[in-house]
């Protein structure tokens, strides 16, 4: 008998000591985390993780009578596996050259490994498309938005960046059963954002521009975009009544040739002041030829034949030379040419935004608003503009609610459905909070 209550005590014995250890070495964690301590941090969580090893979005109850039950801190999740690879993410941030890389592969590794057992939070969704946008690795950002389910899962966000938690109130959101995106709550931004009256105009801002090119019209098969007119008319209209855009800053150029399309950017770039942001939406049939992307005339027949097609770069150069902050949106169908799809180049310098239509050998599809047919990526657009109804929209939580807005469907009235899957935003030089 006394061996039997030796061997209970001894059992009571290891099981707190295994407690302290695992709850000591997260607590040593958090208090380093808040130190900006991010290797020791790191250390600590792996050392808790170590102890017990899965992550849960449960309470933890702490060991005593059944009448007294306590919480382990309150009631928070236990997340030392995501800490560990936010941790490694804040290392890559800070760091440089090759140690940068190798911290930010790190934690994308260890992300990638929780939303692979189904823990999908909005933190580990967010900072995984951070990492994929500062590595330059836009194929894997969309590759993650097309797999994702609703964020569900909860982590520990005691030691999370606050500004990054005032960004994924917004980007990250629930969506009601007809699909429409949550209403933003302004007092949850980063930063100020001026919403105007409910169901009026927005105020106007004279630093915001827009450059909309419709080039629905090519001898390209299967490439005509009949709506390009109407998207363009209906974008213009929703910038100026719900995103704070003055009407005389808003270019619009239909069916333009390669010369046309670039004297139009630079005569728009020539009146705007430096640093300031342009909305660039180009509806019509593109293409990548040699790594380089470009945009087709009503005059081009063959795919591979640039002589009637102008350069993205040069139609973006005018704007980033003087450093306004681009903002681009392609409504553009992307079969394979010579294994390259359009919207593969990056630009080499400038603060540039760009997000396309549809993912990698998609279509562009359509559906019918207001007794007008219109394609379903401009649709987005037009309503998620209209759901924020404000001056300041942030890209990041713009491209999640554009997403969203096409990925769930029931979108006007024949529906929008999953047939077309849109990218998120690959961004240069610009945060996830910069405004358009």
């Amino acid at each position: 008998m006394r061996r039997l209550i030796t061997g209970i005590v001894g059992l009571a014995i290891t099981s707190i000591a295994l407690g302290q250890s695992w709850t000591g070495a997260y607590d040593a964690g958090l208090k380093a985390a808040k130190g900006n301590k991010w290797e020791a941090a790191r250390k600590a969580f792996l050392q808790a993780k170590a102890y017990r090893q899965e992550d849960t979005d449960k309470p933890t109850m702490l060991p005593g009578p059944v009448t007294e039950q306590r919480k382990w801190r309150n009631g928070s999740p236990y997340s030392p596996n995501f800490l560990a690879a936010y941790s490694s993410y804040r290392i890559g941030m800070e760091a440089k050259g090759d140690e940068a890389t190798s911290s930010l592969n790190t934690a994308a590794d260890e992300l990638e490994t929780l939303i692979n057992k189904k823990q999908v939070s909005r933190e580990a969704v967010f900072y995984l498309n951070a990492i994929y946008g500062r590595l330059n690795q836009p194929n894997k950002k969309s590759a993650l938005a097309a797999k994702l389910s609703d964020p569900t899962w909860k982590v520990d966000d005691e030691i999370i960046a606050p500004e990054d938690l005032s960004a994924m109130n917004v980007g990250i959101t629930s969506v009601t059963n007809s699909g429409i995106v949550s209403t933003v709550d302004a007092s949850k931004l980063g930063s100020p954002m001026n919403t105007g009256i409910a169901g009026g105009p927005v105020p106007v801002v004279s630093t915001k521009y827009a450059l909309i090119i419709s080039n629905g019209d090519n001898k390209l098969p299967g490439q005509t975009l009949s709506h390009a007119v109407e998207d363009a008319n209906m974008l213009k209209d929703t910038l100026t009544t719900t995103a704070g855009y003055n009407v005389d800053n808003i270019v619009i150029v239909t069916n333009a040739n390669a010369a046309k399309m670039a004297a139009a950017a630079k005569d728009l770039a020539t009146k705007m002041p430096a640093e300031a942001t342009l909305f660039f939406f180009y509806t019509g049939a593109g293409a990548n030829v040699d790594g380089r992307d470009w945009f087709a005339s009503p005059a081009t027949e063959i795919a591979t034949d640039t002589s009637s097609m102008l350069r993205k770069t040069e139609l973006f150069a005018p704007f980033t030379t003087k450093g306004i902050s681009v903002f681009a949106f392609y409504q553009v169908p992307r079969p394979a040419i010579g294994g390259h799809y359009f919207g593969e180049e990056e630009l080499k310098s400038g603060r540039v935004s760009q997000m396309q239509s549809t993912m990698t050998d998609g279509a562009v599809y359509s559906i019918f608003r207001g007794g007008k047919t219109v394609g379903v990526f401009a649709d987005a657009i037009s309503q998620v503009l209209t759901d924020l109804h404000s001056n300041a929209v942030p890209i990041g939580d713009f491209g999640w609610a554009v997403f969203r807005k096409i990925r769930q469907g029931g979108v006007g009235e024949s529906g929008g459905g999953s047939r077309q899957t849109p990218t998120l935003p690959v961004l240069q030089f610009l945060s996830a909070n910069s405004r358009f």
